[in-house]
């Protein structure tokens, strides 16, 4: 292998599985959609899809090479090599006279392609045997996990038991994006070697620079800290984007070269003109804030409506109350700013009723450690396996983005549950998953995890032990006068409001006021003042407190106690609580209380 080379690791076990003769039928899944960039060693450099470049560096000297998806159909791939081509072109037509062109829909297709599979291992038998590989594009069209089972399905899994194909020197290759959108039957045969393409890990994304952008070789490294979770494709998109010059390739024919994906060449594009503005070049803060922002673009890109970028733009500093929560995540984001990482939570479980301020309390703490804070969307899907599929490729990304906040709103709804059934156990199968990743202490520090909810009770435990969400920190409504004042200071600042502290309001003590209660009355009071023409003063948000009515639903006292309960510091909680927990009968007290409330609601 020439160095600076990207040859990917997936490639060298699908070479050991091969020959070692343990495996001749593969199924690829992961991040099958990239490309593979690579050094020849006569300089020339290759950067091309996946299956162009496996039908070139792995079955490049095969007798007969057949790619086939079910939007294009059948072709022969021999990799640039005419000779290779016609002779594939005369064998075909010696195995399937009479056809000049094979159907397009997988299930006659296969019928001819057992008859070659046939014929290639009867000529195995006799020592005649050749060389053949079959690459199949988008296998979730061809076997998917949901419907019937189509008859060409016993075709693969004919293949891959068979112990006459594997003697034959037959390899097949069946690329998906995600595993779970493939029958499980087929995937759960026993037969086929499952085989994960990552995101492009660090050093991948260093030599892909290296080997397209030699004149920036030294920039290397920081570029490729810069750009974690991006796949390769876009990271050379992001690179151009930014206004490097051209890539080696286009530099060494003296022009752009026509782009080749298998038989489909795309004309060069014509070169910007000579006399034209050039693009100016990343450099220093400026430049890498440049990059972070067409780097978030392209990751939600490859995400596409499943995970959302939230710009930290408050610190912890905003937060008001919840002064021992407060205090403990400043103290990790400190740790974690220091690469203390061994010492911090996987993650966080943070509840409490509706309205205390979970979401913005996980915000401002990825904005004091300044890391990407994400959201997961409704990754849910109504498919078989469409689910699956999406959390595969959101973890796939969140693995090698770190270090990232992730914030997983409704915490007890969305992660699923072990135990849950009707719905053909996608659920269990989302908790596994999840419950995978968030155990994985190598990531302790790079991806930190927030769940939030204000049912922490119907969280399964697994997910809120030791090892994954780590640290219990409930939430409480504001109570004394003096937290209910530095509340009010803090939602204004956080709306931009010129309120001094002489400008507040006698906040009722008889009244529960959360942190979005108060951000609401002061939404109102700025509305009502730009309606009126009045100053936004004391007496007007006086009159507006008074007639400020905050429903409350009758499950708030159970959010509370679940909470409480749920709590991994007493120095979290209110006085009141604190002493009833310090006690084993106070904590019975409190659970009892709990059970006859879910006994009421939970039906």
């Amino acid at each position: 292998m020439t160095s600076p080379s990207v040859r990917p690791a997936w490639y060298e076990e699908i070479g050991r599985h091969f020959l070692s003769g343990s495996s001749h039928f593969f199924i690829l899944h992961g991040n099958v959609d990239d490309v593979v960039a690579e050094k020849d060693d006569d300089g020339k450099v290759r950067v091309e899809a996946v299956t162009d470049f496996l039908a070139r560096r792995a079955f490049g000297a095969y007798d007969l090479v057949l790619h086939y998806d079910l939007g294009r159909g059948l072709r022969l791939h021999p990799a640039g090599n005419r000779d290779r081509e016609t002779r594939m072109r005369d064998y075909l037509g010696s195995t399937w006279p009479g056809v000049t062109r094979p159907p397009q829909e997988p299930t006659p297709l296969f019928r001819l392609l057992d008859r070659l599979v046939t014929r290639l291992v009867d000529e195995a038998e006799t020592g005649l045997g050749r060389r053949a590989a079959f690459l199949f594009d988008y296998a979730e069209l061809l076997a998917p996990a949901e419907g019937r089972e189509p008859e060409h399905l016993a075709a693969l899994l004919n293949w891959a038991r068979s112990p006459k194909v594997r003697a034959a020197h037959i390899v097949i290759l069946l690329l998906t994006t995600g595993l779970s959108r493939i029958h499980t039957t087929l995937v759960g045969s026993g037969y086929s070697t499952e085989i994960r393409l990552p995101l492009p890990d660090r050093d991948t994304r260093k030599r892909f620079i290296e080997v397209l952008y030699p004149d920036r070789a030294s920039e290397a490294d920081r570029l490729a800290g810069l750009t974690s979770g991006l796949t390769l494709m876009n990271l050379g998109n992001l690179v151009r984007m930014t206004g490097w010059t051209a890539p080696v390739e286009e530099k060494a024919s003296g022009g752009p070269l026509p782009r080749v994906l298998g038989d489909l060449a795309l004309p060069p594009a014509e070169p910007p003109a000579l006399d034209g503005p050039t693009p100016s070049e990343p450099s220093g803060a400026a430049g890498d804030a440049e990059l972070m922002r067409l780097k978030k673009q392209l990751i939600e890109a490859q995400t596409p409506g499943l995970l959302e970028f939230v710009e930290p733009k408050m610190t912890l500093d905003l937060v008001a109350g919840h002064h021992a929560a407060k205090t403990r995540l400043a103290q990790d984001a400190r740790l974690v700013a220091e690469g203390q990482l061994e010492a911090v939570p996987m993650g966080y479980l943070l509840s409490g009723p509706v309205g205390s301020g979970k979401t913005f309390l996980a915000t401002c703490y990825a904005g004091s450690v300044g890391i990407p804070s994400v959201t997961l969307k409704n990754f849910r899907s109504k498919y078989v396996g469409e689910t699956e599929a999406n959390l595969e490729r959101i973890l796939g990304v969140l693995k090698e983005l770190g270090p990232v906040a992730v914030i997983i709103d409704e915490a007890d709804a969305a992660v699923g549950d072990r135990n849950q059934e009707g719905d053909a156990g996608t659920s269990s199968r989302v908790f596994a998953q999840l419950a995978g990743q968030m155990g994985d202490t190598r990531q302790r520090g790079k991806t930190i995890w927030f769940l939030l909810t204000c049912r922490p009770d119907l969280l399964p435990i697994d997910l809120k032990r030791q090892g994954r969400c780590e640290e219990h920190i409930p939430l409480f409504y504001p109570e004394t006068t003096e937290e209910r004042r530095e509340m009010f200071q803090a939602m204004a600042k956080k709306l931009g409001l010129d309120i001094g502290p002489d400008q507040i309001p006698d906040l009722p003590t008889d009244r529960s006021l959360s942190g979005a209660d108060i951000e609401s009355l002061l939404t109102r009071a700025r509305r009502e003042a730009l309606v009126t023409q009045r100053p936004l003063d004391k007496a007007l948000l006086s009159e507006t407190l008074a007639r400020f009515h905050s429903a409350r639903s009758p499950e708030h006292e159970l959010q509370i106690l679940a909470a409480v309960l749920e709590c991994s510091d007493h120095l979290y909680l209110p006085d009141v609580f604190r002493k009833a927990m310090e006690t084993e009968a106070g904590r019975a007290d409190l659970t009892a209380r709990l059970y006859l409330l879910k006994s009421q609601f939970d039906r």
